[in-house]
């Protein structure tokens, strides 16, 4: 169901008077911040474009949708469920759940939202998921997990296939996470992909992209310093919450969350790096992680026509980060939002993206230019 735009909600403060956001210079990039919007009704920054360029955001019990590119929105439908999404095309729009159960066969399952006719009907499903080696793994609420989670990455293959990120336990996972009470028993979490050739409908043949162990170069960012020795992964958490996206250079890159902050008070924030993983081969295999930036939960992203790359994260506070050669470096990390809730974005146009934010309560939307430069 598509949603009259109403202008009257509509806010444009230069950024609320909170926080001064100062773009640095970047060799190779200019970035400009352009304006700012409060979104409003939206309490979360869970986003999704569809391929028609509509954008929605979640409100509390109902959808707050965009028709033109992010500067005007208006309550309507409920968007989809959590952050695994994806739009195959003609009109079919796939949601997924998060949290995978276990089945009496063994199997493992998680329920499924799918449109035809997108988005202007929806239907229940569930996709059904072969993990053999899964287990159920602690959280950082005291909530058990049945299974391994699907937090939001998920990329359409050139063969056609769906493959998505899921993070949890295998059996056998027995470090702990740093810093958590022992009685959440939560143990360092890995990151696998698996794949569908079924439209999502059954999931299977799963991949470990990191678990444990880290490239050795350390976090120095200069790829002329080569090595190829494994070491022990510096990690809060272990390797969640990946995101997906396809490099200039046609590799994926999965980037992904090693610590942040646990559920429970008066714990302070753990930060430990942001790591990437890089596949050549359709997510078949994949490179050992080495850490992108120096902090980073739920990461964002998105490759511009240019080929640039944008990266949202946070933790503490909202950041974004550039790659101009296919995720190989990153450079001009930035922060643009004093809130450690998390980020969003969405392309824009060919050299924009729209980054979504808490501050004091709210949910932002900021428009950033991103263009190379000689």
């Amino acid at each position: 169901m598509r949603c009259a735009v109403l202008a009257l909600l509509v806010l444009r403060p230069a950024l609320c008077g909170a926080w001064e956001v100062s773009v640095p210079t970047i060799r190779g990039l200019q970035v400009e911040q352009g304006e700012t919007i409060l979104i409003p009704g939206a309490t979360n920054t869970i986003c999704c474009q569809l391929a028609d360029g509509r954008i929605v955001v979640a409100g509390d019990d109902r959808g707050i949708w965009s028709e033109d590119g992010g500067r005007e929105w208006a309550p309507g439908p409920v968007g989809p469920p959590g952050k695994t999404t994806i739009d195959l095309g003609d009109g079919e729009v796939l949601g997924f759940g998060q949290s995978t159960t276990r089945r009496p066969d063994g199997l493992y399952q998680l329920g499924l939202v799918r449109s035809t006719d997108n988005w202007e009907t929806t239907a229940p499903e569930t996709a059904v998921f072969d993990l053999p080696l899964a287990t159920s793994c602690g959280s950082d609420d005291g909530d058990a997990c049945g299974g391994l989670i699907m937090h939001h990455g998920i990329i359409r293959l050139s063969d056609g296939r769906l493959m998505a990120t899921m993070y949890g336990n295998y059996q056998g996972d027995s470090e702990m996470a740093d810093g958590y009470p022992v009685a959440l028993n939560l143990r360092k979490r890995r990151t696998v992909v698996v794949f569908s050739s079924d439209r999502g409908r059954s999931w299977g043949d799963p991949v470990t992209v990191a678990y444990g162990v880290m490239l050795g170069r350390g976090p120095d960012p200069d790829t002329r310093v080569l090595s190829y020795e494994l070491v022990p992964a510096i990690t809060q958490e272990g390797f969640c919450e990946a995101d997906l996206v396809r490099a200039p250079n046609g590799d994926i890159l999965c980037a992904m969350r090693s610590g942040g902050r646990i559920g429970v008070g008066k714990v302070p924030i753990f930060p430990t790096p942001m790591y990437l993983s890089r596949s050549a081969d359709e997510g078949k295999t994949w490179t050992p992680p080495v850490p992108m930036a120096d902090r980073g939960v739920c990461p964002s992203l998105i490759a511009l026509d240019s080929g640039v790359i944008v990266c949202a994260y946070a933790r503490p506070g909202g950041w974004l980060i550039f790659s101009d050669d296919s995720g190989e470096t990153w450079k001009g990390a930035f922060q643009i939002a004093t809130s450690d809730a998390y980020c969003s974005l969405v392309p824009t146009g060919p050299d924009q993206v729209l980054v979504f934010y808490h501050m004091d309560g709210k949910v932002y939307g900021t428009f950033y230019t991103v263009r190379r430069t000689p």
